[in-house]
């Protein structure tokens, strides 16, 4: 049966090594709207510059996409993975840029990092540090949060949009709860060491992250890991080090791994 509803379109804002995220993203999206849409007369419209912009010369690429996509759009869902994308000219990158306009106009915006497992042999250096220098800087503004799978991630932007939209049709200000406070903390590390590989993950202690370990097949390099800082932990099975020593440490990965 038809019926009346508000719709807020939200822009899907990622740079392009998270595919997994974007497919994720316009799902939650559709569930939302097959549970909640006929109740609270809302509907939610996911947006992608690949989808809902025309080519346009006269202006810069991310220019065109901000006039014809993001200032049309009334929610914003920012994920990253280990690349923070291209510069703009304006910004450190397209994704930044539409980030931060939705900041600069007080809408409501969600920022997820993936402390998903990184394959080290694949990682561009810079792009990782550009990306944890642009981490740092969201979350002195409390808007980012984490997942450590694509189920993790689908559960908390389910839960967060819910608070979202309720958000707008109050018309209150924005200033909402972070992703990470609104996760549930798991009360232990359910990993699956990969056979022959090595990897880095996130490691959480008392609802914070503050190391990481390297895991995997680490034979061959353990001396190398013990130097550089690394103190081997029987119980986890991988060898932990301070989060400070991250990017040393993928590069390290990234010649020797």
């Amino acid at each position: 049966m038809a019926f009346d509803a508000k719709v807020f379109k939200i822009l899907i804002a990622s740079p392009g090594d998270v595919d997994e995220e974007r497919h994720a993203i316009p799902e939650v999206i559709a569930r939302w709207n097959a549970n909640n849409a006929e109740t609270s007369h809302v509907v939610l419209l996911p947006v992608k510059w690949e989808t809902h912009a025309a080519p346009l010369l006269g202006d810069r690429a991310q220019g065109v996409i901000n006039n014809q996509v993001v200032v049309t759009c009334d929610m914003a869902i920012g994920v990253f993975g280990t690349r923070l994308g291209s510069p703009t000219g304006v910004s450190e990158s397209g994704t930044a840029e539409e980030i931060e306009w939705f900041i600069d106009n007080n809408k409501p915006v969600m920022v997820y990092f993936s402390s998903r497992n990184i394959d080290p042999t694949k990682l561009d250096i810079d792009q990782y540090k550009a990306l944890k220098d642009f981490e740092k800087k969201m979350q002195k503004l409390g808007l980012t949060g984490s997942y450590n799978s694509i189920t993790d991630f689908k559960e908390q932007l389910l839960n967060q949009i819910t608070i979202n939209v309720r958000q707008l049709l109050s018309g209150a200000p924005t200033v909402l709860p972070t992703p990470q406070e609104i996760k549930e903390k798991t009360a232990s590390i359910k990993k699956i060491i990969k056979q022959g590989k090595i990897y880095m993950e996130d490691y959480e202690k008392d609802g914070q992250v503050k190391s990481f370990l390297v895991k995997g097949d680490t034979k061959t390099i353990k001396d190398d890991l013990k130097e550089l800082g690394g103190r081997w932990n029987s119980t986890l099975q991988g060898w932990i080090f301070a989060k400070a020593k991250e990017i040393e440490i993928a590069a390290f990965l990234k010649k020797h791994g």
